[in-house]
């Protein structure tokens, strides 16, 4: 059972005493608010001259018409807290959307950092082995240059060395030829040349003299047999065949020289 509490006010100028299941503080503000109106429309004039009944009908309406409108106004709130609250329902699932979107972004903008470190050591990578290729590169070529330059300079020296033996050969050829005497016209005699006159010998001289013509016309035979044989095709020759060629006419020109 509720107990009541109990407390005296004024009302119109006068005490009374009222009780309620509300507690003290709030049975003296409905008091204190009963007691302002009757002094706002006492305060009017004419009013006071009315009758009892007609005061306390105008005090009533008044105290009704502050209730209806108080009530107007928690309406009006109620609708306008029923609206903030979809507003912020509304602005509550947007802000859970907004969150959810933000993550997700948070999420790919993480998969990107990691995507870009990725790539950011990848490129490194590429530019380090970009280095040691160029390094390799220049080292090569490097390389290729001196080889080219060591080949020319041996390629240089060969060619010197093989002019000086062709040269060699030329000399060696021309210096030690024999002297080819001349062929005889066809019908007349060879001559052989001019010899000293020798007083007559007997018939072994002769026979000398015959020796000496056989060795001449082997001579003749043996120089002219080049001149008869076909032409061959020219080809280059090797610094071994010239040196070769060289010491066969060295050796040829020797030979013919001790038999003349």
């Amino acid at each position: 059972m509720e107990t009541k509490n109990y407390t005296q006010v004024l009302i119109d100028g006068k005490i009374y005493t009222l009780g309620g299941s509300e507690d003290e503080a709030y049975l003296q503000r409905t008091a204190s608010y009963v007691n302002e109106k009757n002094m706002q429309l006492r305060g009017i004039p004419g009013f006071s001259k009315q009758s009892a009944d007609y005061q306390q009908v105008m005090i009533q309406l008044n105290i009704a018409d502050d209730y209806f409108k108080a009530l107007d106004h928690s309406e009006q709130m109620e609708e306008e807290r029923n609206r903030m609250e979809k507003e912020s329902y509304s602005l509550k699932h947007e802000l859970v959307s907004t969150q959810m979107k933000l993550e997700a972004v948070l999420k790919d903008l993480e998969e990107r950092q990691v995507q870009l470190e990725e790539t950011a050591s990848h490129l490194a990578k590429l530019e380090r082995e970009n280095r040691n290729l160029t390094r390799q590169n220049e080292r090569l070529s490097q390389e290729r240059a001196e080889a080219v330059t060591e080949a020319e300079q041996m390629k240089a020296l060969m060619l010197h060395q093989e002019n000086e033996l062709r040269a060699v050969g030329e000399a060696a050829a021309s210096e030690e030829e024999p002297e080819v005497e001349e062929e005889p016209e066809v019908g007349e005699e060879p001559v052989v040349g001019e010899k000293p006159v020798l007083e007559e010998e007997p018939e072994v001289g002769k026979e000398t003299g015959e020796e000496e013509a056989a060795e001449v016309s082997n001579e003749e035979a043996e120089v002219s047999e080049p001149a008869a044989a076909p032409e061959e095709e020219v080809r280059p020759v090797s610094d071994e065949e010239l040196a070769r060629r060289a010491l066969q006419a060295a050796r040829k020109a020797g030979f013919h020289r001790g038999r003349r």
